[in-house]
């Protein structure tokens, strides 16, 4: 199963989720595949590795998935990217059925879960990462901002789904959750009113997050117990954080 995680608005936590839940699903003894679409390249830094043009070597070299993919972590894998991946772009814009280039790739792929972390631009690799993936999440501040970049993404998902392609489902994920911030706790009730069950629980503001890709390491190898794993403490009682959301992305992948 594809999962994509998507915001037409940067800085919203959308390469440290693909991370810590791609690592989370590795865990659980699930072959999980992480794919970098976004030229800065950082997924690989977020291992301590370097940059590397493995999708550049994957869509215009035609190389095999398999001659492309670094093993990470154990049960994790990762296509990464770097500057090249302008010319992944480039290539597709000029290629024949260039929407399904991606998908057509992936299709064959014996992992359990794939994770595509999309650039904030929307180009023809975003659209290639949308059209590939089963499931959508859009990582989110909640601010005016980046709410309203959700929306662009439902969007352009709803003009995909009516050029034919089925998603089994969406999710919105609340990132640097302060519950002690006005704005943030309106821009929260409004999402649930709106979206319902289609908003996942809030993964709180959590300075460890910054802090992790400098060591190369994941949240869960840096901090199995911050706020951000665990969620806020609500008498006996945890709420939100990123635990909870593997959970769900779980149950996703088993339904």
């Amino acid at each position: 199963m594809i999962f994509a995680f998507a915001n037409q608005k940067g800085g919203v936590g959308k390469t440290t989720t693909a991370v810590t839940l791609a690592d989370g699903l590795a865990r659980m003894k699930k072959r999980t595949l992480l794919v970098d679409l976004d030229p800065q390249g950082h997924l690989a830094l977020s291992f301590g590795l370097e940059k590397s043009p493995g999708l550049y070597r994957l869509v215009c070299l035609d190389e095999p998935l398999s001659s492309v993919v670094v093993p990470v972590r154990p049960n994790l894998d990762l296509v990464a990217g770097d500057k090249q991946t302008e010319k992944v772009k480039r290539q597709i814009t000029l290629a024949d059925f260039r929407e399904t280039i991606l998908s057509d790739i992936l299709a064959s792929s014996a992992y359990d879960a794939v994770l595509l972390d999309l650039a904030p631009s929307l180009d023809v690799l975003h659209i290639n990462g949308l059209i590939a993936a089963d499931w959508v999440v859009i990582p989110t501040r909640l601010d005016a901002l980046a709410v309203d970049g959700v929306k662009e993404i439902l969007t352009t998902m709803a003009e995909i789904g009516r050029n034919g392609h089925s998603y089994r489902g969406y999710s919105i994920l609340p990132t640097f959750f302060d519950r002690t911030t006005r704005e943030t706790l309106l821009q929260f009730e409004e999402l649930t009113r709106v979206f319902g069950a289609s908003v996942w629980p809030p993964v709180p503001q959590d300075t460890r997050v910054r802090e992790t890709a400098a060591y190369g390491q994941t949240l869960w190898e840096y901090s199995p117990r911050s706020t951000s794993i665990e969620g806020f403490k609500d008498g006996r009682q945890r709420l939100g954080g990123y635990r909870q959301v593997l959970a769900r992305v779980l149950e996703v992948l088993d339904a």
